[in-house]
């Protein structure tokens, strides 16, 4: 009985003898690693994940690398298509065009300047740089008979059998009372009857210079006025044409 007794205690004794509670457990106050402690072992544990995975990780030495420069990598482009030519006008109707900016009226006043420079200097080489290849010299008083000579060959012969040098200090022209005209401006402008408005280009200039001083003593060696007229070659003005009632004697 005392044995039956006692082992009926020891059964019922883990569940109904009552359990102590286990001591409060003391809160943990140790400090929490720092982010970079942090990010330094998560960057070691994916090394050792991917060395695990994949073996180890092999890196060139400075003396194994390639000694040419290395280029940036390619990148492929469109090639660029070519431009048009350009033009001196379009139409609003063309879809892509070059247009030429127009040359001010300044560079074709200095062409005349030069012009009667080298004339004075009787320069004949100097002056043929302001010509255009097909300039003509146009005498108006003879009436358009014959085929007109040469700009620059009119010249040289002017030179041989005058005196130009004389001019020199003369005013030979004002400026202020020269007459410039452009293509759109022949038509309603007074004009010489040698320029004809179909033979103008869309950026030519004519310009009506009066002459001061036509004499020197009983030599005459310029007309009454000179029409120079101009026509663009590239970023200048050259004389494409000059206009003068005058005859060697």
């Amino acid at each position: 009985m005392s044995q039956r007794s006692s082992r009926s205690e020891r059964r019922r004794c883990p569940h109904g003898t009552r359990a102590h509670p286990s001591p409060a457990r003391a809160p943990d106050t140790s400090p929490a690693p720092p982010p970079s402690l942090t990010l330094a072992a998560l960057l070691g544990s994916s090394l050792l994940l991917g060395c695990a995975l994949g073996g180890s990780a092999s890196f060139p030495a400075a003396s194994e690398l390639p000694d040419e420069r290395r280029r940036p990598d390619g990148v492929a482009i469109d090639p660029a298509s070519t431009p048009p030519q350009p033009v001196n006008q379009a139409d609003a109707r063309d879809s892509v065009v070059t247009l030429r900016t127009p040359l001010g009226v300044g560079l074709a006043l200095d062409v005349v300047a030069e012009f009667f420079k080298r004339v004075i200097a009787e320069d004949s080489e100097a002056l043929s740089e302001l010509l255009t290849r097909d300039a003509l010299a146009i005498q108006t008083g003879s009436g358009g008979q014959g085929q007109p000579p040469s700009a620059g060959t009119w010249w040289e012969q002017r030179f041989r059998r005058l005196e130009y040098g004389k001019l020199a200090g003369e005013p030979v022209y004002r400026e202020s009372e020269v007459q410039i005209f452009r293509a759109e401006d022949v038509l309603a402008a007074p004009h010489h009857p040698a320029i004809q408005p179909e033979t103008l280009d869309d950026q030519d200039i004519v310009i009506r210079v009066p002459i001061m001083t036509a004499r020197i003593a009983a030599d005459r060696l310029l007309g009454d006025e000179i029409v120079v007229w101009l026509r663009r070659d590239g970023p200048r003005f050259r004389i494409y044409r000059l206009l003068e009632d005058f005859q060697l004697q």
